[in-house]
């Protein structure tokens, strides 16, 4: 079975590196409570020495709110959203 997979990148539309440093975490709000509701659906990662969030489709139904939030701050703050189908076998 497939899953679609997104990756919100620290690089803006034109090509600029997106600040402040700790923007994924700030982003995310990394705090216990709220990991158990993303149950492995997010990750903070470098790629390619830039600062991403990568996460899949699941996180709609674990964390909504989470969801539009990250897809919002990428639209207000124009950065770089992809999206890939990934096989689950694939990540394994």
């Amino acid at each position: 079975m497939s899953h679609i997979r997104y990756t919100l990148s620290g690089i803006t539309n034109d090509g600029q590196k997106f600040r402040p440093s700790d923007w994924t975490e700030r982003l995310i709000c990394m705090q216990p409570e709220q990991l158990k509701r993303y149950n492995g659906h997010l990750k903070i990662r470098k790629i390619d020495g830039i600062k991403s969030v990568v996460f899949d489709e699941q996180l709609e139904y674990a964390c909504a709110f989470t969801y539009e939030r990250i897809h919002s701050f990428a639209k207000i703050n124009h950065l770089m959203i992809s999206e890939e189908i990934v096989d689950n076998q694939e990540e394994a």
